[in-house]
């Protein structure tokens, strides 16, 4: 029997201004044919746990594309036409097939299109007939649409956050695939959706937060048999589009109303511990008097409006200008994307001064840039690995690299934003984060694989294209009232 495997994956967010083209992609992972079969083999990705599962079925797996460009604003759309064409030939080409293995985000969103997965999906499906099983593993934060779960049999969705379990997932969705294709099941897939959003900060699923509840009553509904797969979506909060909201996903075994009962349950555990996922943040100034006065070795700043995973450009130079203010001379670290200053550091040289303007380069509408005089303290080229999590073991590129020096602050100045799971960035330049007060970090949630004995954290406020005040936003095209920025007694389900 034969499957065709295909991954395009890509976090969208209507609030970035960055537009994701060819380059962005080829700059993480793009390949086809063979070729993808080499880019991902050894690779805790969800494609690689897809195809790893499949030929332990003892299937066939016939490479199509693998595209991943990370998070960012909206995909260009000829990109997107190119790679969704590469995929149906592919696929086409392929025929004929006993079933279709999609590793996917689910929230991606095209210059002219808000439901990129949903139109992918149905292309497959109108591709290939009713007759082949098709199946989609998920980012937790996917905008999971109706369209979706019309054209595919499987949707399984990461369970964690931070993300540790994307090969796993891969081979959860591929092991439903093969059972179905084997004719042992015959998967059926219902969606439920509530017209609300939830704060990032307290999304975890370590133990403790509410998404930690969620995702023991998933494994309840299938350890009971009530569910082959029940996942959870949380969904990506910056989509300002119709119908966006927290929705639940239950596949069984030909039983569509134990599936429609299964994932209102979930989605509505989601939406009851709804005021649990609100965790204290404070203004970059504020953040820092704060920092300063807790007892740890190191306190992680977590710069959550200006979030690279979530699609800002990381170029917001706010907490930057808090350190400067507010604590000069303290040993600290922080990151701002910016392309101009890094190949001005590189044409001064190491040990040179250098007074510019840092930050707000590529995404003006939030700060204004911020005047420094620093000593260009080291050059670097900006590459790197993963240690672990959603990109682990792939390369990493921050291009032409400056390390500035600002009194007690050191600045890294990349010439591109890159997803942080770790500190990877910070080794690539020779930092030991450990070895200061303050350490900023642009994500709301990765941060956490960092802490321990002597660390401590606190999250950033404050406008940017993953503020995480969702009520701050002004919000142009979903229609209120939605929590957080309405409140109800009672949930209104979208579907």
């Amino acid at each position: 029997m034969r499957v065709a495997v295909a991954s395009f994956e890509f976090e969208g967010n209507t609030l970035s201004a960055r537009l994701h083209r060819h380059d962005d992609f080829a700059r993480k992972v793009l390949a086809e044919g063979p070729d993808m079969f080499r880019a991902v083999e050894g690779k805790p990705l969800a494609v690689t746990g897809g195809i790893d599962r499949l030929r332990e079925a003892g299937l066939e797996v016939i490479p199509v594309l693998v595209a991943h460009g990370g998070s960012g604003g909206r995909v260009e759309d000829a990109f997107y036409a190119d790679m969704r064409g590469r995929i149906l030939a592919g696929i086409e080409g392929a025929m004929p097939l006993d079933g279709v293995f999609l590793a996917l985000h689910g929230a991606m969103v095209c210059e002219t299109m808000d439901d990129a997965e949903g139109d992918l999906l149905a292309a497959v499906r109108a591709l290939v007939g009713p007759g082949v099983r098709v199946a989609a593993s998920l980012d937790l934060h996917a905008h999971v649409t109706p369209r979706m779960v019309a054209a595919a049999d499987i949707l399984v969705g990461y369970e964690t956050y931070p993300h540790n379990d994307v090969y796993t997932t891969g081979r959860r969705a591929a092991a439903l695939l093969a059972d179905a294709v084997a004719g042992l099941i015959r998967p059926v897939t219902r969606l439920r959706r509530i017209d609300a959003l939830l704060p990032v900060l307290g999304g975890a699923t370590r133990d403790g937060m509410p998404m930690a509840r969620l995702r023991e009553t998933a494994r309840r509904l299938e350890q009971a048999g009530r569910a082959l797969s029940a996942s959870y979506f949380p969904v990506q909060p910056w989509l300002d589009i119709p119908g966006v909201g927290i929705a639940a996903v239950a596949v069984t075994d030909g039983d569509p109303a134990t599936a429609l009962e299964a994932a209102t349950e979930l989605v509505r555990e989601m939406w009851d511990r709804r005021r649990e996922f609100e965790l204290p943040s404070y203004p970059p100034d504020q953040a820092v008097r704060r920092a300063l006065s807790l007892d740890a070795a190191t306190v992680i700043l977590s710069d959550a409006p200006d979030c690279v995973g979530g699609g800002a450009a990381g170029d917001g130079p706010a907490v930057l200008a808090a350190l400067l203010r507010i604590a000069p001379e303290v040993e600290a670290v922080v990151l701002v994307v910016d392309p101009d200053v890094s190949r001005a550091a590189f044409a001064v040289g190491t040990g040179a001064m250098l007074r510019t303007q840092v930050g707000s380069r590529l995404d003006p509408r939030f700060h204004a840039p911020v005047m420094v005089e620093a000593r260009v303290e080291s050059l670097h080229d900006g590459a790197f690995f993963y240690d672990a999590g959603i990109s682990a073991g792939t390369p990493g590129t921050m291009g032409p690299t400056a390390v500035m020096r600002c009194g007690g602050v050191r600045i890294v100045v990349p010439t591109h934003a890159t997803y942080e799971y770790g500190d990877e960035q910070y080794r690539a330049c020779g930092i030991d984060f450990r070895g200061c007060r303050l350490a900023a970090f642009k994500n709301p949630m990765n941060f956490r694989n960092l802490l321990g004995p002597g660390i401590d954290w606190l999250a950033i406020d404050g406008p940017g294209p993953t503020t995480p005040r969702l009520e701050t936003i002004a919000w142009q095209v979903k229609h209120r009232p939605f929590w957080p920025c309405d409140d109800a007694p009672e949930p209104v389900f979208l579907d």
